[in-house]
């Protein structure tokens, strides 16, 4: 298996075509690799999007940017499947991120005229004095561009003192001298439940319900296909038609429902870190819905004509965290892979734009990285034994860390285990052995121990505090 085919096949199998196969497996009997499955779905999506585009209802589907402007709403294809089976035949995935771009702007000249030049229209242009400081807007166009266009905006359009490759990412230890921004956690937690609440007025999407949504020859139609056809029993034709009629609605919301800004993604879900040995296609899915840009966000990006490059870094990377945090409070988990066709970049610049804010703010992110082990991703760990350290409880530091509270727990254990080690003088080695975990993993936990238990006193108050007695001629090495 090649790397394109290791880091972009998942992203290929996620589909609400899948999504839909995997609830008719679950709750129908039938096979996941059932050709009558398939089938079903792709008859019911056909059907249902020839209907819904008859009757002028508008839907946003996965990978879709919908945006609201002074002249009308515009939905932009940004993480499309057509450009993940692109990148899997061997294109270079520079141009596909120009051509993605380059249609996206397409999509707008129908609301914002260009010229024969490709410059936007007099009267949609304002000019600014070189400083970039007059305070005036650009062009609603421009903004869009800058918005959607972060790798551009580092290195041809904004003045800048030095590249994103060059960013140490150094290992931070959180310890008393670098405590863990609690505070901003908490910040970002709220921002992207007010995100939430802002859906659809503070509605959930909608709930197909009759014929809300669809016409009676539709509904009609997919039931004779389901029973003439399919061969499904009379007693499950309605039933299965309007299950997947409502997980395709939540998946594809109605472009009423949404804020301008959020796109919907079919997303890994947590829950998918217990069956990792399954293929993707087989795994639970997530219908999530983040908000990309914020209005605030976009007139903020078209205030100036050039930025401080620390500017872009901290409003990119904030738009990075607030889309990783919605999606998993909607129990979905958005990898860097993934995370760079959202946002036009390549993985290693999302990594190094979120190791920087990560770094800089003292604060994790959640991943499949973070939440479910995969990967290198270990400062988790020392952030969990450190706010513990700083007094809040489990049920807090769950919350904070995106990590299920017997998650939490089982962190501390380890992390016990090897204070009690420690206090006995056992080697680095021997922890190892009796421990059965790798000597980098006991390092770390040492690392932390020497950072912020330095007293024996320290190590037997927290020792207490954790219900641990030992006999008191024991001292640590």
């Amino acid at each position: 298996m090649n790397s394109r085919t290791r880091n972009f096949g998942p992203m290929s199998e996620r589909t609400v075509e899948n999504a839909l196969i995997r609830l008719l497996s679950t709750r129908y009997d039938l096979s996941c690799d059932s050709v009558l499955a398939r089938e079903i779905v792709q008859r019911i999506n056909k059907t249902l999007e020839a209907d819904e585009k008859k009757r002028g209802i508008k839907r946003v589907y996965p990978g879709e940017l919908y945006l609201k402007t002074s002249r009308g709403d515009i939905i932009l294809p940004i993480r499309t499947q057509e450009a993940i089976n692109r990148v899997l035949s061997g294109e270079k995935l520079e141009d596909i991120r120009a051509s993605i771009l380059d249609n996206c702007f397409k999509h707008c000249s129908s609301l914002f005229p260009v010229s024969a030049v490709g410059e936007v229209e007099s009267e949609s242009e304002i000019e600014i004095d070189e400083s970039g400081e007059s305070g005036v807007s650009v062009s609603e166009l421009e903004r869009i561009r800058r918005a959607l266009s972060i790798s551009r905006g580092f290195y041809k359009i904004y003045k800048m003192d030095h590249g994103i490759n060059t960013i140490p990412l150094r290992a931070k230890r959180y310890g008393p001298k670098n405590p863990v921004n609690s505070t901003l956690m908490q910040e970002l937690l709220s921002e992207a439940e007010r995100g939430r609440e802002n859906l659809s007025n503070g509605q959930e999407p909608e709930i197909c319900n009759g014929d809300l949504f669809y016409s009676g020859e539709a509904i009609e139609e997919i039931i004779n296909f389901l029973g003439n056809e399919a061969g499904i029993p009379v007693a499950l034709r309605e039933p299965m038609f309007w299950e997947l009629a409502k997980l395709r609605a939540r998946f594809c919301p109605l472009a009423s429902t949404l804020v301008s800004g959020q796109m919907p993604l079919v997303s890994m879900h947590v829950k998918a870190g217990r069956r990792l040995d399954l293929p993707t296609r087989l795994q639970p899915f997530a219908p999530v819905i983040v908000t990309m840009i914020t209005p605030g966000e976009l007139e903020a990006l078209g205030k100036k004509s050039r930025f401080e490059y620390s500017e872009l870094m901290e409003l990119h990377a904030h738009r990075m965290a607030r889309v990783l945090i919605e999606a998993y409070q909607q129990d979905g988990l958005i990898s860097y892979s993934e995370l760079q066709w959202c946002f036009l970049a390549s993985a290693n610049r999302i990594g190094r734009i979120l190791g920087w804010y990560e770094h800089k703010h003292n604060v994790m992110l959640p991943c499949p990285g973070s939440v479910l082990d995969m990967g290198r991703m270990l400062t988790h760990k020392e952030i969990i034994v450190s706010l513990y350290l700083r007094g809040l409880t489990v049920l807090e530091i769950s919350r904070q860390t995106y990590h299920a509270p017997r998650s939490v727990d089982a962190y501390l254990k380890v992390f016990d285990s090897v204070l009690i080690l420690h206090l006995y003088g056992l080697s680095l080695k021997l922890m190892a052995q009796v421990l059965n975990r790798g000597e980098s993993l006991i390092e770390e936990y040492l690392q932390l121990i020497k950072d912020n238990l330095k007293e024996v006193g320290e190590l037997r108050k927290y020792l207490r505090s954790r219900k641990v007695k030992l006999p008191e001629d024991v001292i640590a090495c």
